[in-house]
């Protein structure tokens, strides 16, 4: 999928392919949660946990997200880079895609949230 990375401009286009990657992740995970979501079943009677069990959920599965991600990108791309001044470049931009992706994961929770609000996915906000 990836090949070694000698030059700036091929790390450059790698630096780019991390932040639509992390953005990739962030979509994926809020598809998974949506599904969680939808399997955590509606609780009756006076004091119902099945939202906050969707909430939960919800956060667990964004710092799993985040955590795949970073992972994926320090132990498989960066072995890729070679050269000790790419690899700082690469490292420092994958703590920011890494914030990226989770802020996105939020924000799109949230948006979707509002979207489907009578729905199980709206009660996680």
């Amino acid at each position: 999928m990836y090949e070694n990375i000698y030059t700036l401009r091929n790390l450059d286009g790698l630096i780019t392919n991390t932040y639509i990657l992390s953005f990739v992740f962030a979509v994926a995970f809020i598809g998974i949660a949506y599904l969680v979501a939808n399997m955590i079943a509606f609780e009756g009677g006076k004091n119902p946990t099945d939202a906050k069990t969707r909430k939960v959920w919800f956060y667990i599965l964004g710092v799993t997200a985040t955590i795949f991600f970073f992972l994926w990108n320090y132990f498989y791309v960066t072995d890729l880079i070679k050269g000790a001044k790419g690899k700082s470049d690469f490292l420092f931009h994958n703590a920011f895609a890494t914030i990226f992706c989770f802020a996105i994961y939020l924000v799109l929770g949230f948006i979707v949230a509002k979207v489907f609000r009578h729905s199980k996915f709206g009660t996680i906000f």
